[in-house]
């Protein structure tokens, strides 16, 4: 079975720019972050789809328990207010002090990563870690981080419509084609 995973930050809600490693740290930073409206909604209708087409699907974020207290508590606020059709189950939180996204899913899973375990995610060290530990990573442009294109495969672009994510995720999934990017 097909297993799609997607990350939170960067993806599902903005990554502000800007921000200082103490602007983490500060109460209300995580739950303040807009949603990513097309990839919210892409995802709404990949949950839609999910048990028809046979795939199942996981929201991967990483928290920091212990350097940015709020994490935890934020994101799943966060969550409940803008995904509340997730169960528990489809929404991982990844200690991101201890852990990575491939170790994490091991573990959910009982097996190892395969190219039927597909990454959405803006950040090139945990899309190379995905593949070093054998899944297919998926690069999710959101704007400020790829100026330089130092993600070599599959991509897919904030600038996208709902419509045109939601196409080009299932036919990553069922076609294993590379996905298109906008201009």
């Amino acid at each position: 079975m097909k297993k799609l995973f997607i990350d939170m930050d960067g993806v599902l809600a903005e990554y502000k720019k800007d921000c200082t490693t103490e602007d983490f740290t500060k109460e209300g930073y995580f739950l303040s972050l807009k949603p990513e409206w097309n990839m919210l909604g892409a995802l709404k209708k990949l949950i839609e789809n999910s048990e028809r087409l046979g795939f199942s699907i996981c929201v991967l974020t990483k928290v920091y328990p212990h350097m940015f207290r709020y994490s935890v508590s934020e994101k799943l606020q966060w969550r409940d207010k803008y995904m509340p059709e997730l169960f528990d189950s489809e929404f991982v939180m990844v200690n991101g002090e201890t852990e990575e996204k491939s170790e994490v899913v091991r573990s959910i899973t009982g097996k190892m990563l395969d190219e039927d375990c597909i990454l959405i995610d803006d950040y090139n060290a945990n899309l190379r870690e995905w593949l070093k530990n054998g899944g297919t990573a998926v690069k999710y442009v959101n704007g400020i981080n790829d100026k330089n294109r130092s993600f070599a495969g599959n991509r897919l672009s904030f600038d996208m419509s709902e419509e045109e994510l939601y196409n080009a995720i299932i036919s990553l999934l069922f076609q294993n084609a590379p996905a298109p990017v906008a201009a």
